[in-house]
């Protein structure tokens, strides 16, 4: 079964690798501690429910799977007990002696068509301290398009990233209700990465994301360099897509849409309200204000980054971008 221990210290290491699907799994989980199911994730879903979650990203992009299991390989991890391990089926957190409850949230992104003309996007990846991995991961598939982008806990996934043409996507766990029984769908931390490797445009995107069923509820912001602007605001029941006012765009974590709001009824909101105006409004990601910038428990910055998609340029902050610089990264697939 899947070891629970959390990795003794914070994994920030870059990788740049090249190759098929199973090379690049096997070269990310040799160098990178176990594989331990976080401890403030629920238990994990049985085999036949992982299994099926696996065959809907199979129907997706089936080379994604070929990464997990050269992962498994390498960490000498039965690959059916790291299938269900990546599939989270509850975004509830979970403590000793304690009720699950969801974590405060604070994830920020924007995307802006500026006035120079250029489509610049960023992100703040905001949890507790306590998540060790925040990898820098630059691939170059042998099938699929080359991406550079940050994972978390779970292998194969993304929170964030850009893809070689320029496609920009960023998750935000929405602070919502959740069915009663879970549905197989693709976990959260999948999405980016099926958006970077099969998707060209916002528009193919947003069909990608409006096409298959979500195991989370989670925004995700989407952008290209021609301007196109596109929030997919997904929920296991119902999934829908706010598009901008103006010439920007902004996710936080809660939904926007009218028909997305019955989800989350009695939720504490101003918090991700506030930092949505903010962004909207054209705050900078260093923003105290609005709390765009986190430093304490569930809303501490874990990293940041800022793309021109015009430009083709690509910067992280290993941290609060207040006290962190951006680092210059290079652009996938150059």
């Amino acid at each position: 079964m899947i070891s629970r221990a959390a990795p003794p210290s914070i994994d920030t290491q870059t990788f740049d690798l090249r190759g098929a699907h199973y090379d690049l799994g096997l070269a990310q989980g040799a160098r990178t501690a176990r594989f331990a199911a976080p401890a403030w994730w629920p238990p994990p879903p049985g085999l036949a429910f992982a299994r099926a979650c696996a065959a809907i990203i199979r129907e997706l992009h089936a080379p994604l799977l070929d990464e997990l299991r050269g992962y498994a390989d390498a960490q000498r991890l039965e690959y059916d007990d790291l299938l269900r391990g990546v599939c989270r089926w509850s975004m509830k957190t979970r403590a000793p002696s304690a009720p699950a409850v969801y974590p405060e949230g604070g994830c920020s992104s924007f995307a802006r068509v500026e006035a120079d003309g250029h489509v610049r996007a960023g992100h703040n990846y905001d949890f507790y301290p306590i998540q060790r991995v925040r990898q820098r991961v630059r691939l170059t598939p042998d099938r699929g398009r080359p991406s550079l982008g940050m994972r978390g806990s779970a292998p194969g996934g993304r929170y964030d990233g850009v893809n070689d043409l320029g496609l920009f996507v960023s998750l935000h766990v929405v602070l919502s209700d959740e069915p009663d029984e879970a549905r197989p769908g693709v976990p959260f931390h999948f999405w980016p990465r099926l958006v970077l490797e099969t998707c060209a445009s916002t528009r193919q995107a947003v069909d990608l994301l409006t096409r298959a069923p979500h195991l989370n509820p989670f925004n995700y912001l989407l952008a290209d360099p021609t301007g196109d602007l596109a929030v997919v605001e997904a929920h296991p029941r119902r999934v829908r897509v706010r598009r901008p006012d103006g010439a920007g765009l902004a996710a936080t974590n809660h939904y926007a849409h009218p028909e997305m709001l019955d989800f989350q009824r009695g939720r504490k909101l101003t918090h991700s309200l506030g930092r949505l105006q903010a962004l909207e409004a054209g705050a900078a990601l260093s923003d105290h204000a609005a709390s765009v910038c986190g430093h304490a428990g569930g809303h501490t910055t874990l990293w940041s980054m800022q793309a021109d998609l015009t430009a083709r340029t690509v910067a992280y902050a290993p941290g609060a971008p207040c006290q962190t610089a951006y680092q210059p990264a290079p652009w996938p697939g150059t």
